[in-house]
């Protein structure tokens, strides 16, 4: 049965222009150095006195440019520019760790209670053996607010996330990260940067003999309306999940964003379809990280319970699947949001 709803065209249009500048294209000028965020209209560093997130360009100057950054070598995902942040860096014994943020102002807030697909690309780019990055951390994420979040310093900022990576994230090439979520409120702010307590944190060294800051470049960003229902976004976009960086052409690999396991014989199981890809494994996760399914990585099925056979709770579940990469890059991993309804 149809249902009454306002024209495709005219959500997608509207949810489109709430973001500002989502791939760093916009710029009052070209970079010349690291630390030059204010040169991207759109975005601001949480208002700290400290910390000095990064804008990189293809036609920036001396440490401004692409692709060899102080950082690392980097070619953006899409366009021309890029930005990053120092998530996490480490510093004397007993202090805190030293935290960045990057945060967009929306030109219009988000509508409460309305479902949202976010998608954007994440490198940590190819190590340089100059760098002081080589870390991997969790609690890397995404965080919504009304109001204009205030970094002190470079401390923590006190933000609930709604999306949190569960895992040390480190991938020298591209990756795309997906999650659908429904608006709490007229949130006119997104953050992205490490959430939690430095105890929560479980920082890797993945490059270099002893690396200082884990590292994190951005590009790409983009929102769309999700209908939790019928997984509508609009009249000509589907449905899927996220492009799957590293898998060969052929491989045809389509990831629901939802499914309900209320037993009415439709729609009652999450089955990923991953084609030609052969993971390693498959996994479900709660948004604060905790563990919840190991599914079968050669036939991937999850009936929305957990490892003691508990009926999980309707909301928004963290898919992760890994598979073999090339000799260069080891084992490869994306992960992204389903949503279990009744």
């Amino acid at each position: 049965m149809l249902r009454d709803r306002p024209c495709c065209h005219d959500f997608f249009r509207d949810v489109a222009a709430q973001l500002v500048n989502p791939g760093f294209e916009s710029a009052l000028s070209m970079p010349s150095a690291p630390g030059m965020w204010q040169l991207l209209p759109g975005w601001n560093n949480a208002f700290s006195g400290m910390s000095t997130p990064d804008f990189f360009h293809l036609d920036g100057e001396l440490g401004g440019d692409l692709p060899e950054t102080p950082i690392a070598w980097v070619q953006p995902a899409e366009g021309r520019g890029v930005a990053g942040i120092t998530a996490i860096k480490r510093n004397s014994p007993g202090q805190p760790l030293s935290r960045e943020y990057l945060v967009m102002e929306f030109d219009a807030p988000l509508q409460a209670g309305q479902h949202y697909t976010l998608s954007f690309q994440i490198t940590n780019g190819e190590w340089l053996p100059t760098s002081g990055a080589g870390l991997a951390v969790n609690g890397l994420g995404v965080a919504f607010s009304v109001e204009q979040p205030i970094q002190m310093g470079d401390l923590e900022l006190p933000l609930p996330p709604t999306f949190q990576s569960s895992f040390a994230r480190y991938e020298q090439g591209w990756e795309t990260v997906s999650f659908a979520f429904e608006a709490s409120g007229p949130s006119r702010f997104m953050t992205i940067g490490v959430f939690g307590a430095d105890a929560d944190l479980e920082a890797e060294v993945v490059m270099g003999e002893n690396p200082t800051m884990a590292y994190y470049f951005f590009d790409d960003f983009s929102l769309s309306l999700f209908d939790p229902i019928d997984g509508w976004l609009s009249d000509n976009q589907e449905v899927k999940g996220p492009e799957m960086a590293g898998l060969p052409v052929e491989s045809e690999f389509y990831v629901p964003n939802a499914f309900s396991p209320n037993g009415d014989g439709v729609n009652d199981v999450f089955m990923p379809e991953i084609g030609d890809v052969n993971p390693l494994s498959c996994e479900i996760y709660s948004r604060w990280g905790e563990l919840l399914a190991r599914l079968d990585p050669a036939s991937p099925q999850w009936d929305g319970r957990d490892m003691q056979g508990e009926l999980l709770k309707p909301g928004v579940y963290v898919w992760r699947i890994e598979w073999p990469g090339s000799a260069a890059q080891g084992q490869e991993a994306q992960q992204g949001a389903v949503t279990v309804l009744r």
